[in-house]
């Protein structure tokens, strides 16, 4: 391994070590709701302004360590949760760590943990549906910002198909109410060969390094940044 990816390596690596823990589709349910109850508890204790922007979703959101520098001058809390899947953002996320804390936006990434355990595209969607209208019957008001599944390298690229099929059919669900949009971040991530960018992703990881998150801050942020911008809190 050429010494610069090295170093990078080690760097995202010792990130990983000093956040919680990062658990994956194959860890026990039993410590992913753990983790969910730690990260309800700490909102729970220090809830964010009515008005914010919520934050939730699977390892990728969770590792979304610069959104708050990303989405600059949002008001943003990330409460991301390894391991999750779009169930539990619909039974779960959006009952007990959205909905409560009243947030004009909320930011929405789960679909690769479901796909890599072979969840259908379809099932996939029908969560969605449960959570958009959820959120929409209890906070009319509010916009729901769509990521597309982040196409990781290795034996989960082998879903290439799957997982354009459930961002095809997310896309197309957000389509039908002016208040929901999908963001495209699967695309950006791959290269002109058709596989994932390598340079973007931790070497024999799922997870993106830092310079994955640059690519998100870049398809991302020109979509939200602008029209939230205009109801941010004045200081």
């Amino acid at each position: 391994m050429p010494l610069r990816l090295l170093c990078t390596f080690l760097l995202a690596s010792s990130v990983l070590c000093g956040a919680d823990e990062v658990l994956s589709d194959k860890s026990s349910p039993a410590k992913v709701l753990a983790l969910y109850q730690k990260v309800l508890a700490a909102a729970q204790k220090e809830p964010p302004a009515p008005g914010s922007v919520i934050c939730i979703g699977s390892s990728h959101m969770q590792l979304w360590k610069s959104v708050k520098e990303d989405l600059a001058p949002l008001t943003v809390h990330n409460y991301g949760i390894g391991g999750s899947r779009m169930t539990h953002a619909a039974d779960l996320f959006i009952d007990n760590l959205v909905i409560p804390f009243k947030p004009r936006a909320v930011i929405l990434y789960e679909g690769s943990n479901d796909i890599n355990a072979g969840t259908k595209p379809e099932d996939v969607l029908a969560n969605f549906q449960k959570i958009h209208r959820k959120l929409h019957a209890a906070l009319p008001e509010a916009r729901l910002y769509v990521l597309g599944v982040v196409p990781s390298p290795g034996k989960r690229f082998l879903k290439i198909a799957e997982l354009r099929k459930t961002n095809a059919l997310l896309a197309k669900e957000c389509a039908t109410q002016p208040w929901m949009k999908f963001i495209d971040v699967t695309e950006p991530l791959i290269g002109a060969d058709g596989k994932p960018r390598e340079e973007l992703f931790i070497p024999g990881n799922i997870h993106m390094l830092p310079a994955g998150y640059v690519v998100w801050k870049s398809v991302i942020a020109p979509v939200i940044v602008p029209p939230e911008k205009s109801f941010e809190h004045v200081k």
